[in-house]
C-alpha cells in the first residue's frame, strides 16, 4: 500500500437493543469479543495507525484492546450524538494525518478481511475521494437506505425514511473509506437530524458530492458480512454463521465433523487432522487437539492441550488441562485446570483429576477423585479411592511413585506417600507413608452378631 491507512473502530454505543449492562461490542461471539474480529481486520491490513471511539463501557475495551494491541489509540465520544460525532471525535488524532482513513464499526464481526482488503484497492484504482460498501437484505429494517439518481448517492437513515424509502433493499453497511483531509472538512459540514438530532456519519456521502468530489460504491452480495449485532437474536444469527465458516475450515483441513448443526467449536481452536468430533461437542478457545483424536459426543473442552490419538469419551469436561498421546479420558470424567496426564494414562467413568499430574501408562478407571497427588507411571488405583487433600485449612499433597497398586475404595489422608510397587489393600486409610514394596492395610475388625436381623424385625413389630 503506498499511502498510509489509518482505522478508525466505531466502539462507543450502548446498543439499548441488547438489554445488558455489557457494552454492545463486548459481547461474546465464537468465544471472542465482537470487537476483537474487527480489530483482526484492521491489523490484517495492515493500519499504521489504529483509532478507537469509545464511550459506553469504555474501561473494559480500552483494558482489553491495550493488551492484544498495544499501539492503539483510544478517543472519547462522551455523548450519544451519532455517527458522525464519534468520528469527529478523533479529529485531533487526523489532523496533520496524510492518506486515507477506514472506518469500521465494532459491531461488524462477520467481515472478513479479503472483503475489506478488495474494497480498498478498488477504492483506490477508483481515484475516489470516499468510498462506501452497500448490500442488499430481503428485510432491510433497521438499517439506512441507499438511494440512487442520476449517478449520486444518498443514505436515507430508517428514522428519517418514509414508506416508499423503507420499500427499497439496499442497505448501508457503515464502512467506509475517505481521504483524510476531505474526511475533516465534510465532518465540519455534518449538522444534526431533524428527526433524531443526532449527526449522520452518511451525510458525508451528499457532502461531498456537493463538493464536486468522487464518491464509489462497492456492493457485495454476500450481505452476513455487513450485518450489524443489534439485538441478541442478531447475535444468535451471527454466532451460527461464524460458527459454520470454523466447521467449514476444520473439514476442509481435514477434520471429521459427524453433525455440523450440533457442533460448536470456537474460532480460536486448533485440531488436527484425520481427528473425529462427534455431535453436540462445545470446544473452547485455548484448546488445540492433535491428530488422530476421537471427540466423542457431549465433550466441553476449554483452553487444555489434547495430544496425538488421544479419545475422549462422551460427556466428559476438561479445562485448563494437557492430556498425553493416546490415553482415553472418559466416559464422564472431568479433568480440572493443571491437571497433565501422561502418554497412554486411562481416566475411566466419573473420575475427578484436580491440579494432579499422572505418569505413562496409569490407569483411574472408576468413581475416583484424585487432587493435589503426584502418580507415577503404571500405577493402578482401584475404584473409589480419594486422595483426602484438605485439611480444613490448606490443600496438601499426594504422592504416588511408579507401579504401585492401590486397592478399592482406599482414602489416602494427604500429605502422604506411596512408595514405589507398594500396594494398598482395599477399604484402607492410609494416614502415613508406605515405604516402597510394602502392603499398607488399614481396617477395623470385622464383627458379625447372629441372629441380630431377626431380633431387629421384632422389636419393629415384624416391619
Amino acid at each position: 500500500m503506498d499511502t498510509k491507512l489509518y482505522t478508525i473502530i466505531l466502539a462507543a454505543g450502548e446498543g439499548k437493543r441488547m438489554k445488558s449492562d455489557i457494552p454492545k461490542v463486548f459481547h461474546p461471539i465464537g468465544g471472542l469479543p465482537m470487537i476483537e474480529y474487527i480489530l483482526r481486520r484492521a491489523i490484517d491490513l495492515p493500519s499504521d495507525k489504529v483509532i478507537v471511539v469509545v464511550g459506553i463501557g469504555k474501561e473494559i475495551i480500552m483494558d482489553y484492546v491495550a493488551k492484544r494491541y498495544e499501539d492503539a489509540i483510544f478517543v472519547h465520544q462522551d455523548k450519544q450524538l451519532g455517527t458522525a460525532d464519534a468520528v469527529r471525535s478523533a479529529s485531533q488524532e487526523l489532523s496533520e494525518l496524510e492518506g486515507d482513513v477506514l472506518i469500521l464499526n465494532g459491531d461488524v464481526p462477520l467481515i472478513k478481511h479479503v472483503l475489506i482488503k478488495d474494497f480498498y484497492e478498488q477504492y483506490k484504482a477508483s481515484k475516489a475521494s470516499l468510498g462506501f460498501i452497500t448490500s442488499t437484505l430481503d428485510n432491510p429494517e433497521g438499517y439506512g437506505r441507499v438511494i440512487k439518481k442520476a449517478g449520486k448517492f444518498k443514505i436515507v437513515e430508517e428514522n428519517d425514511a418514509d414508506d416508499k424509502v423503507k420499500k427499497v433493499k439496499e442497505i448501508n453497511a457503515g464502512i467506509y473509506l475517505a481521504s483524510c483531509k476531505l474526511l475533516l472538512k465534510a465532518l465540519e459540514r455534518v449538522k444534526p437530524s431533524e428527526v433524531t438530532g443526532e449527526y449522520y456519519l452518511t451525510d458525508i456521502i451528499s457532502i461531498l458530492q456537493s463538493m464536486k468530489k468522487k464518491v464509489m460504491n462497492y456492493h457485495t452480495d454476500d450481505a452476513d458480512q455487513v450485518l450489524g449485532v443489534n439485538n441478541r437474536k442478531a447475535l444468535a444469527h451471527s454466532e451460527s454463521i461464524l460458527n459454520q465458516r470454523k466447521l467449514n475450515r476444520l473439514m476442509a483441513s481435514g477434520v471429521t465433523i459427524f453433525d455440523p448443526g450440533t457442533t460448536y467449536i470456537e474460532q480460536d481452536v486448533v485440531i488436527g487432522k484425520d481427528s473425529i468430533v462427534y455431535p453436540n461437542s462445545f470446544l473452547m478457545n485455548g484448546t488445540k487437539i492433535g491428530k488422530r483424536c476421537i471427540i466423542w459426543n457431549g465433550t466441553i473442552i476449554k483452553d487444555s492441550k489434547i495430544n496425538d490419538g488421544v479419545e475422549i469419551k462422551p460427556y466428559s469436561v476438561i479445562e485448563q488441562s494437557i492430556v498425553g498421546k493416546d490415553a482415553i479420558v472418559g466416559p464422564f470424567a472431568r479433568l480440572r485446570p493443571e491437571t497433565v496426564l501422561d502418554e497412554n494414562v486411562r481416566i475411566g467413568n466419573f473420575v475427578e483429576v484436580k491440579k494432579s499430574s499422572i505418569g505413562k501408562g496409569s490407569k483411574v478407571n472408576h468413581l475416583s477423585y484424585i487432587g493435589d497427588a503426584t502418580i507415577g507411571s503404571r500405577v493402578n488405583v482401584g475404584a473409589g479411592t480419594i486422595t483426602c487433600n484438605y485439611d480444613g485449612f490448606r490443600k496438601n499433597p499426594t504422592v504416588i511413585e511408579d507401579e504401585a497398586f492401590i486397592g478399592s475404595d482406599t482414602a489416602l489422608v494427604a500429605p502422604v506417600r506411596v512408595g514405589r510397587g507398594a500396594i494398598i489393600g482395599a477399604a484402607s486409610a492410609i494416614t502415613k507413608d508406605v515405604p516402597p514394596g510394602a502392603l499398607g492395610i488399614e481396617r477395623s475388625e470385622q464383627r458379625t452378631i447372629e441372629g441380630y436381623a431377626m431380633k431387629r424385625k421384632s422389636k419393629l413389630g415384624g416391619r
